[in-house]
């Protein structure tokens, strides 16, 4: 299998076909037809940037190809939430729809012309978090990603493999490693709904099937998550794991070796610069550096130069310290996290260390929040048996927190808002970016929405979300005098307000179905709240650790196009 670069188109090359691969796998060479249905749609359209947002790999990598092949360039949103998308396609010149409308024609030979893409030409605009964890716009040359990928095909080549990808291809870690390397090795790739551990399970076996020797691009998020109960040993191990977007635990790092029986590899690095290290380990834990890239350490800080960054000759400096261990390095932490708290500078990193000290805290995650008051947010990671469900469970821990945290700060570096998780959520990059900080406090500015504190997926149609009813709660107030408890309706406009935010908008209210009210809810509970999309609306289920406290069927009038009715 023979290694093409980006420039020289590898999709128009006469890659073997796998036909025994179901066609949620891509291969290169089923690609032609739909790259030049786009190409047609796009004849008469503008020049410049599009804002292209695809979950599926197929539809994303023939529409990306499309616009590069038309000198155009690709602008990929770091989330598809409507907001994030409407903000960006004021400064585009174009946004791509689900699919390109007219289609060919029928029997239609004529192809456009292609030619080599110019390696010095903007590909890709990505979206990065940056060190504030607020959205930034990056652009990508096609030389920095043939750098890059020239890497990873040296490192890992793909020789007769198949790419499960689990994570998005929005971001540099998916589109390198999910969908370009295996685009220009000729590699059938796959992603969607492998991000669920089942669909992971049978794309494995998939795989085996077509006789190839499948890899894992993966992230700590999912990778900490995998259910020891399925029968992993009945699928084919792959022939290696990846993960990137935060070093992973090594703790999960020998689970993930010993359940899937392959070994992990992570990449670090970040938009700006590309990958610069890797490492197993359960091997070794310092990172190696990525081919081609040299590095420098003075200070306790990390500075490189690299042909992936967009000055390969510039030393840029990286906001982590490390400390120089053979020929790489260790991790310590990021240099750029001290922040200004009534005058005086904190290190969220020393807060964080101090927390994680506490016996049932696993990880700590300390905020500035940019607030008026200029005070912390601390979002904990503890074990299941130790989260709080109750109001008067949780004021106790937020004061045991505090108390041991004034013995060895000053009160004004001591955080006031508390949010405590099972797992820290994530974003498709495995970082708690700005978005999540804002939807953890949420409640703190709008006292009419619950406290939110993750949700988990369970399929393509379903998730469970886990809240908390503040205590300020503006429906609270007059309900009952004596005993403040959330009204039902407050439930039910709840659960829809989250199925237009998980599924997009399903539509007009049209009734409920099957309601019924078992238990109160209270101020401080901690609850589950469960949605399944429905072809006439949804489904939905709040639960506790006292049990149900209500459930129905709300029915919605489905938009026009909705592919699930």
């Amino acid at each position: 299998m023979t290694f093409i670069s980006l420039t020289q188109l590898p999709w128009r090359a006469a890659f073997a076909r796998h036909e025994s691969l179901p066609s949620h796998w891509v291969c290169g060479a089923s690609l032609a037809s739909h790259i030049d249905a786009w190409r047609h749609w796009l004849a008469d359209k503008p020049t410049g940037r599009w804002l292209l947002c695809q979950q599926q790999p197929l539809a994303f990598c023939a529409a990306l190809i499309a616009l590069w092949e038309s000198g155009r360039v690709a602008v990929l949103p770091a989330d598809d939430r409507p907001e994030t998308l409407s903000r960006l396609a004021s400064e585009v010149d174009g946004t791509l729809p689900d699919a390109p409308e007219p289609r060919l024609p029928q029997g239609a030979e004529t192809r456009p012309r292609v030619a080599p893409l110019d390696p010095s030409a903007t590909a890709v605009v990505l979206s990065t978090s940056g060190s504030t964890g607020n959205p930034v716009q990056l652009a990508k040359r096609f030389d920095q990603l043939e750098a890059e990928l020239s890497a990873h095909a040296k490192l890992w080549p793909l020789a007769d493999s198949g790419v499960i990808s689990q994570v998005s291809h929005q971001h540099i870690y998916g589109l390198l490693t999910g969908i370009l390397h295996p685009l220009c090795a000729g590699a059938p790739f796959c992603g969607g709904e492998s991000r669920y551990p089942e669909a992971l399970m049978a794309r494995l076996q998939e795989a085996d099937t077509a006789g190839l020797h499948p890899v894992v691009v993966s992230s700590p998020a999912q990778l900490s998550r995998l259910p020891e109960h399925l029968p992993w040993h009945a699928a084919t191990p792959p022939v290696r794991v990846f993960s990137s977007g935060a070093p992973l635990a090594l703790e999960h790092a020998q689970f993930t070796e010993r359940l899937l029986q392959a070994p992990v590899i992570e990449i670090y690095g970040s938009t700006e610069t590309g990958g610069i290290a890797q490492r197993r380990q359960t091997r070794r834990i310092s990172w190696q550096p990525l081919p081609g890239v040299e590095l420098a350490f003075q200070d306790g800080g990390l500075s490189l130069r690299s042909p992936y960054l967009e000055m390969p000759q510039q030393w840029w400096h990286q906001p982590d310290q490390v400390a120089p261990v053979d020929d790489g390095f260790t991790l310590l932490g990021r240099a750029d996290r001290l922040v200004k708290i009534g005058g005086k500078r904190v290190s969220l990193d020393h807060v964080e260390r101090l927390l994680t000290a506490v016996e049932e805290v696993s990880e700590v995650r300390c905020v500035d929040l940019d607030r008026d008051d200029s005070r912390l947010g601390a979002v904990v990671v503890l074990d299941k048996a130790s989260l709080p469900h109750q109001r008067e469970a949780r004021q106790h821990l937020i004061q045991r927190m505090r108390t041991y945290l004034f013995d060895h700060l000053e009160p004004i570096a001591v955080p006031r808002y508390w949010r405590f998780v099972e797992t820290l959520p994530s974003n498709a990059q495995g970082k708690l970016d700005r978005t999540l900080i804002n939807r953890l406090f949420a409640d703190l500015d709008d006292p009419k929405v619950p406290r939110w504190l993750g949700e988990h997926p369970l399929d393509a149609n379903s998730c469970v979300l886990t809240l908390e009813v503040p205590e300020r709660l503006v429906f609270l107030e007059g309900h009952f005098d004596q005993y403040p408890l959330v009204p039902g309706v407050v439930m039910v406009q709840w659960a829809i307000h989250y199925a237009h935010d998980m599924f997009g908008h399903r539509g007009l209210f049209l009734g409920i179905e099957r309601l019924k009210f078992t238990r109160a809810l209270l101020p401080g509970a901690r609850f589950t709240l469960e949605l399944t999309r429905r072809e006439d609306g949804i489904a939905f289920s709040i639960d506790s650790q006292e049990g149900r406290h209500c459930a129905g069927r709300v029915r919605l009038q489905a938009p026009k196009g909705d592919q699930h009715g």
